[in-house]
Protein backbone atom coordinates (compact mmCIF):
# COMPACT_ATOMS: atom_id res chain seq x y z
CA UNK A 1 0.00 0.00 0.00
CA UNK A 2 1.24 2.96 -1.02
CA UNK A 3 2.12 5.89 1.96
CA UNK A 4 2.15 9.78 1.84
CA UNK A 5 3.93 12.04 3.13
CA UNK A 6 2.35 15.39 5.01
CA UNK A 7 2.95 17.43 1.81
CA UNK A 8 1.40 14.96 -0.60
CA UNK A 9 -1.33 14.11 1.76
CA UNK A 10 -2.70 18.04 2.15
CA UNK A 11 -2.15 18.15 -1.88
CA UNK A 12 -3.99 14.95 -2.63
CA UNK A 13 -6.92 16.04 0.22
CA UNK A 14 -7.03 19.80 -0.33
CA UNK A 15 -6.51 20.79 3.23
CA UNK A 16 -3.62 22.64 5.08
CA UNK A 17 -1.12 21.53 8.10
CA UNK A 18 -3.28 23.17 10.47
CA UNK A 19 -6.41 20.93 9.30
CA UNK A 20 -4.35 18.29 9.51
CA UNK A 21 -3.05 18.70 12.70
CA UNK A 22 -6.52 19.53 14.11
CA UNK A 23 -8.09 16.06 12.72
CA UNK A 24 -5.33 14.43 13.94
CA UNK A 25 -5.45 16.00 17.89
CA UNK A 26 -9.18 15.01 18.18
CA UNK A 27 -9.11 11.81 16.91
CA UNK A 28 -10.62 12.04 13.54
CA UNK A 29 -7.40 10.27 11.86
CA UNK A 30 -6.36 7.10 13.30
CA UNK A 31 -3.20 6.64 14.07
CA UNK A 32 0.15 8.09 12.10
CA UNK A 33 2.86 6.13 11.62
CA UNK A 34 6.09 7.75 11.94
CA UNK A 35 8.95 7.19 9.49
CA UNK A 36 11.78 5.54 12.19
CA UNK A 37 14.71 7.35 10.47
CA UNK A 38 13.58 11.33 10.34
CA UNK A 39 10.45 10.67 12.60
CA UNK A 40 8.34 12.31 9.62
CA UNK A 41 4.64 11.53 9.58
CA UNK A 42 3.36 8.84 6.91
CA UNK A 43 -0.35 8.70 5.63
CA UNK A 44 -2.05 5.30 4.30
CA UNK A 45 -5.19 4.49 1.99
CA UNK A 46 -7.13 4.77 5.11
CA UNK A 47 -6.49 8.24 6.50
CA UNK A 48 -7.15 9.82 2.66
CA UNK A 49 -10.58 8.03 3.26
CA UNK A 50 -10.88 9.50 7.02
CA UNK A 51 -9.67 12.63 5.46
CA UNK A 52 -12.40 12.86 2.86
CA UNK A 53 -15.12 11.60 5.17
CA UNK A 54 -14.60 14.52 7.73
CA UNK A 55 -14.83 17.34 5.07
CA UNK A 56 -18.02 15.84 3.73
CA UNK A 57 -19.37 15.77 7.32
CA UNK A 58 -18.04 19.09 8.57
CA UNK A 59 -19.38 20.54 5.44
CA UNK A 60 -22.93 19.29 7.05
CA UNK A 61 -21.65 21.21 10.26
CA UNK A 62 -21.41 18.33 12.25
CA UNK A 63 -19.76 18.35 15.17
CA UNK A 64 -16.79 16.30 16.17
CA UNK A 65 -18.07 13.93 18.54
CA UNK A 66 -20.91 13.38 15.97
CA UNK A 67 -18.28 13.07 13.26
CA UNK A 68 -16.23 10.40 15.41
CA UNK A 69 -19.21 8.39 15.79
CA UNK A 70 -19.73 8.40 12.24
CA UNK A 71 -16.70 7.60 10.42
CA UNK A 72 -15.60 4.90 13.19
CA UNK A 73 -18.86 3.23 13.82
CA UNK A 74 -19.34 -0.45 13.91
CA UNK A 75 -23.41 -0.41 14.53
CA UNK A 76 -25.56 0.96 12.02
CA UNK A 77 -28.30 2.16 14.90
CA UNK A 78 -25.68 4.70 16.07
CA UNK A 79 -24.36 5.46 13.14
CA UNK A 80 -28.41 6.37 12.00
CA UNK A 81 -28.62 8.28 15.36
CA UNK A 82 -25.94 10.83 14.52
CA UNK A 83 -26.92 11.82 10.93
CA UNK A 84 -30.33 12.21 12.09
CA UNK A 85 -29.35 13.97 15.23
CA UNK A 86 -27.55 16.26 12.45
CA UNK A 87 -30.73 16.23 10.22
CA UNK A 88 -32.88 17.86 13.33
CA UNK A 89 -30.18 20.17 14.21
CA UNK A 90 -29.82 21.54 10.26
CA UNK A 91 -33.99 21.20 9.91
CA UNK A 92 -34.30 23.86 13.01
CA UNK A 93 -31.34 26.14 12.12
CA UNK A 94 -33.05 26.36 8.72
CA UNK A 95 -36.32 26.96 10.50
CA UNK A 96 -34.62 29.95 12.32
CA UNK A 97 -32.69 31.16 9.53
CA UNK A 98 -36.08 31.97 8.36
CA UNK A 99 -37.54 33.45 11.09
CA UNK A 100 -35.01 36.08 10.98
CA UNK A 101 -35.05 36.40 7.65
CA UNK A 102 -38.88 37.20 7.95
CA UNK A 103 -38.55 39.40 10.75
CA UNK A 104 -35.78 41.15 9.24
CA UNK A 105 -37.72 41.55 5.78
CA UNK A 106 -39.83 43.59 8.18
CA UNK A 107 -37.34 46.00 9.85
CA UNK A 108 -35.97 46.58 6.57
CA UNK A 109 -39.06 47.46 4.57
CA UNK A 110 -39.99 49.89 7.88
CA UNK A 111 -36.86 51.29 6.67
CA UNK A 112 -36.84 51.57 3.22
CA UNK A 113 -40.47 53.35 4.27
CA UNK A 114 -38.21 55.84 6.76
CA UNK A 115 -35.79 57.01 4.29
CA UNK A 116 -38.55 57.74 1.96
CA UNK A 117 -39.99 59.75 4.13
CA UNK A 118 -36.65 61.63 4.96
CA UNK A 119 -35.93 61.95 0.93
CA UNK A 120 -39.44 63.41 0.71
CA UNK A 121 -39.02 66.06 3.66
CA UNK A 122 -35.55 66.68 2.35
CA UNK A 123 -36.56 67.67 -0.93
CA UNK A 124 -39.12 69.71 0.44
CA UNK A 125 -42.35 67.57 0.00
CA UNK A 126 -45.03 68.15 2.56
CA UNK A 127 -48.11 66.49 3.04
CA UNK A 128 -46.97 62.76 2.81
CA UNK A 129 -47.05 62.54 6.92
CA UNK A 130 -50.61 62.98 7.19
CA UNK A 131 -51.76 61.35 11.05
CA UNK A 132 -53.33 57.75 10.13
CA UNK A 133 -55.12 54.95 12.24
CA UNK A 134 -52.94 52.22 13.00
CA UNK A 135 -52.78 48.61 13.83
CA UNK A 136 -49.84 47.70 16.30
CA UNK A 137 -49.08 44.21 16.84
CA UNK A 138 -48.59 42.65 20.03
CA UNK A 139 -44.29 42.93 20.27
CA UNK A 140 -42.08 40.77 22.46
CA UNK A 141 -39.24 42.64 23.31
CA UNK A 142 -36.35 43.13 26.11
CA UNK A 143 -36.70 46.36 27.57
CA UNK A 144 -35.31 48.35 30.40
CA UNK A 145 -36.85 51.05 32.50
CA UNK A 146 -35.97 54.51 33.87
CA UNK A 147 -37.70 58.01 34.42
CA UNK A 148 -37.37 61.29 33.40
CA UNK A 149 -39.37 64.42 31.87
CA UNK A 150 -40.41 64.08 27.98
CA UNK A 151 -37.42 65.62 26.34
CA UNK A 152 -35.17 63.67 28.65
CA UNK A 153 -32.55 66.90 29.39
CA UNK A 154 -30.05 64.45 31.04
CA UNK A 155 -30.24 62.32 28.05
CA UNK A 156 -30.81 58.73 30.56
CA UNK A 157 -31.75 57.10 27.27
CA UNK A 158 -28.01 57.41 25.49
CA UNK A 159 -26.84 55.03 28.57
CA UNK A 160 -29.06 52.87 28.11
CA UNK A 161 -28.66 52.06 24.92
CA UNK A 162 -25.44 49.80 25.17
CA UNK A 163 -26.92 48.04 27.12
CA UNK A 164 -30.01 47.28 25.75
CA UNK A 165 -27.46 46.89 22.92
CA UNK A 166 -25.73 44.12 24.38
CA UNK A 167 -28.68 42.46 25.68
CA UNK A 168 -29.98 42.22 22.22
CA UNK A 169 -26.32 39.83 21.61
CA UNK A 170 -27.27 37.54 24.56
CA UNK A 171 -30.78 36.58 22.71
CA UNK A 172 -32.44 36.02 19.99
CA UNK A 173 -33.25 40.13 19.02
CA UNK A 174 -33.87 42.67 16.20
CA UNK A 175 -31.11 44.93 17.36
CA UNK A 176 -30.65 46.65 13.93
CA UNK A 177 -33.00 49.55 13.29
CA UNK A 178 -35.72 48.35 15.89
CA UNK A 179 -35.73 50.55 18.57
CA UNK A 180 -38.61 51.25 20.61
CA UNK A 181 -39.89 53.70 23.09
CA UNK A 182 -43.05 53.42 25.39
CA UNK A 183 -44.20 56.41 27.85
CA UNK A 184 -46.25 56.34 30.62
CA UNK A 185 -48.47 59.69 31.71
CA UNK A 186 -46.30 62.16 30.23
CA UNK A 187 -49.29 63.99 28.55
CA UNK A 188 -53.24 64.36 28.99
CA UNK A 189 -54.42 62.73 25.27
CA UNK A 190 -58.22 64.41 26.39
CA UNK A 191 -56.82 68.10 27.43
CA UNK A 192 -53.80 68.01 24.51
CA UNK A 193 -51.64 68.49 27.51
CA UNK A 194 -48.12 67.76 28.88
CA UNK A 195 -47.12 68.20 32.84
CA UNK A 196 -43.73 67.96 32.04
CA UNK A 197 -43.19 65.96 35.25
CA UNK A 198 -41.17 63.09 35.46
CA UNK A 199 -42.30 59.81 34.78
CA UNK A 200 -41.76 56.52 33.24
CA UNK A 201 -40.14 55.19 30.35
CA UNK A 202 -39.05 52.13 28.89
CA UNK A 203 -36.62 51.25 25.76
CA UNK A 204 -37.28 48.28 24.23
CA UNK A 205 -35.61 45.99 21.40
CA UNK A 206 -37.89 43.28 19.07
CA UNK A 207 -37.09 39.56 19.99
CA UNK A 208 -37.91 36.54 17.75
CA UNK A 209 -38.32 34.04 20.24
CA UNK A 210 -38.14 33.87 24.39
CA UNK A 211 -36.01 30.46 24.16
CA UNK A 212 -32.64 31.93 25.81
CA UNK A 213 -33.28 32.92 29.44
CA UNK A 214 -33.68 36.43 30.09
CA UNK A 215 -34.39 38.62 33.11
CA UNK A 216 -35.57 41.69 30.75
CA UNK A 217 -38.08 40.13 28.47
CA UNK A 218 -41.20 42.28 28.34
CA UNK A 219 -44.65 41.99 25.73
CA UNK A 220 -45.93 45.52 24.15
CA UNK A 221 -49.86 44.39 23.90
CA UNK A 222 -51.22 44.72 20.31
CA UNK A 223 -53.34 47.97 19.58
CA UNK A 224 -55.22 49.78 17.58
CA UNK A 225 -54.27 53.85 17.62
CA UNK A 226 -53.54 56.92 16.05
CA UNK A 227 -50.09 57.40 14.17
CA UNK A 228 -47.85 60.35 13.43
CA UNK A 229 -44.03 59.97 11.44
CA UNK A 230 -41.59 62.31 12.62
CA UNK A 231 -38.75 64.04 11.06
CA UNK A 232 -35.57 65.58 13.23
CA UNK A 233 -34.64 65.25 16.36
CA UNK A 234 -36.56 64.75 19.89
CA UNK A 235 -34.99 67.62 21.07
CA UNK A 236 -36.41 71.05 21.78
CA UNK A 237 -40.17 70.66 21.74
CA UNK A 238 -39.44 69.02 18.14
CA UNK A 239 -41.04 65.87 18.88
CA UNK A 240 -43.18 67.16 21.87
CA UNK A 241 -45.03 69.41 18.60
CA UNK A 242 -45.54 66.16 16.44
CA UNK A 243 -47.15 64.57 19.60
CA UNK A 244 -49.35 68.08 19.99
CA UNK A 245 -50.43 67.70 16.32
CA UNK A 246 -50.78 64.58 16.52
CA UNK A 247 -53.62 64.63 19.81
CA UNK A 248 -55.64 67.29 18.41
CA UNK A 249 -56.01 66.33 15.18
CA UNK A 250 -56.94 62.83 17.07
CA UNK A 251 -59.20 64.86 18.98
CA UNK A 252 -60.83 66.51 15.65
CA UNK A 253 -61.97 63.02 14.53
CA UNK A 254 -64.03 62.48 18.15
CA UNK A 255 -60.93 59.38 19.19
CA UNK A 256 -60.42 59.15 22.87
CA UNK A 257 -56.55 57.80 23.27
CA UNK A 258 -54.82 55.79 26.33
CA UNK A 259 -52.05 58.53 27.67
CA UNK A 260 -49.34 56.19 26.81
CA UNK A 261 -47.59 55.71 23.35
CA UNK A 262 -45.13 53.63 21.73
CA UNK A 263 -42.38 55.56 19.61
CA UNK A 264 -40.78 53.47 17.11
CA UNK A 265 -37.15 54.87 16.19
CA UNK A 266 -36.98 53.90 12.72
CA UNK A 267 -33.78 55.73 12.29
CA UNK A 268 -31.90 57.16 15.09
CA UNK A 269 -28.24 56.86 16.17
CA UNK A 270 -29.03 52.59 15.93
CA UNK A 271 -28.46 53.03 13.13
CA UNK A 272 -26.38 56.36 11.96
CA UNK A 273 -24.83 59.13 13.78
CA UNK A 274 -25.90 62.09 11.58
CA UNK A 275 -28.33 64.23 13.84
CA UNK A 276 -30.19 65.04 10.31
CA UNK A 277 -30.96 61.46 9.95
CA UNK A 278 -34.10 60.97 12.16
CA UNK A 279 -37.44 59.45 11.70
CA UNK A 280 -39.60 58.34 14.46
CA UNK A 281 -42.99 56.96 14.28
CA UNK A 282 -45.22 58.06 17.02
CA UNK A 283 -48.31 55.97 18.25
CA UNK A 284 -50.87 56.29 20.61
CA UNK A 285 -53.58 53.54 21.16
CA UNK A 286 -57.15 54.12 21.50
CA UNK A 287 -58.67 54.00 25.23
CA UNK A 288 -59.99 50.20 25.43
Amino acid sequence: MRQYNTNEICQLCGVSRKQLRYYEERGILSAVPRQGGNNYRTYTHEHIYEIVAAKALRNLDMPLTEMKNVIYGTRLGSIQSSLQQQLNSARENLEASLQRYEQSAIVYTKLAEALSCLKLHHSGVDGSFSMEVVDFPCQDVVSLSYSSTFEDEDCCDIEYLPQLQMLTQEVNALSFGALLYTTYGHFDSQACLFNHQVHDYKIAAPVLDRKKPCAHYDTIPAFRGVSAIHIGGPKKKRLYNTYMDLLHWAKAQGYKLENWSVEEWLISPMITNNKDFWVIRIMIPFQS
